[in-house]
């Protein structure tokens, strides 16, 4: 076990040195850009959070014009419809009357030829 652990911390060193001296970045450019992309990750990070409380400020908008504008609208439509309904039911009551006179008339009439 020993001879393993001397050669896989020996393997891990060759390898490290053998990264760093053919690395085509210097130290302070590998320093630079990690600087730059937790930069731009930061930046990114804060654009999404400020488009998070735009859409959310959107949605409280949203459901503030729905509460003014829609259930004032839809209340006057069902009062409108209320209304129509109450006005025209005795229109519809009497169409009915009509319709059950001429239906028992055409009735009699078909029962009067029939005899003949």
């Amino acid at each position: 076990m020993a001879k393993f652990t001397t050669g896989f911390l020996l393997g891990a060193a060759v390898g490290t040195a053998y990264a760093l001296l053919t690395a085509k970045k210097t130290g302070a450019q590998r320093v630079a850009s990690a600087s730059q992309y937790v930069d731009s990750l930061t930046e990114a990070t804060n654009g999404v959070q400020h488009a998070v409380t735009r859409f959310g400020n959107a949605m409280k908008d949203l459901r503030h014009e729905l509460d003014t504008t829609l259930k004032p609208a839809v209340d006057d439509i069902q009062a409108s419809v209320d209304d129509f309904n109450f006005q025209t039911q005795p229109r519809v009551d009497a169409i009915n009357e009509h319709l059950d006179a001429i239906s028992k008339a055409a009735d009699s009439l078909n029962t009067t030829i029939d005899e003949h």
